[in-house]
């Protein structure tokens, strides 16, 4: 099971990778709104199976709102739930 920490670092990793044009110095709290740093419709596409593969999950079509890729939290909360069902 992942830790608090180990999750933020994994998921921020691979918001990262999903947005290069973010810039490497800009500090991403986990309640950023993604969308104002720049995250596209596209690009959350790209974020949804990005988080598929790292986590080894399948995210429900349920789940697949916007508002569950809005911030580091949030996609942090969407792996939690399903990791547990």
């Amino acid at each position: 099971m992942l830790d608090r920490a180990e999750l933020t670092s994994r998921v921020t990793a691979v918001v990262r990778h999903t947005m290069p044009d973010l810039p490497t110095f800009a500090s991403l709290s986990t309640h950023d709104d993604l969308y104002n740093a720049g995250l596209t419709s596209m690009a959350m596409v790209r974020l949804m199976l990005a988080v598929e593969v790292e986590f080894d999950i399948s995210i429900p079509d349920a789940d697949l709102l916007p508002d569950n890729f809005r911030s580091i939290a949030a996609i942090e909360a969407l792996v939690a739930r399903a990791r547990q069902s």
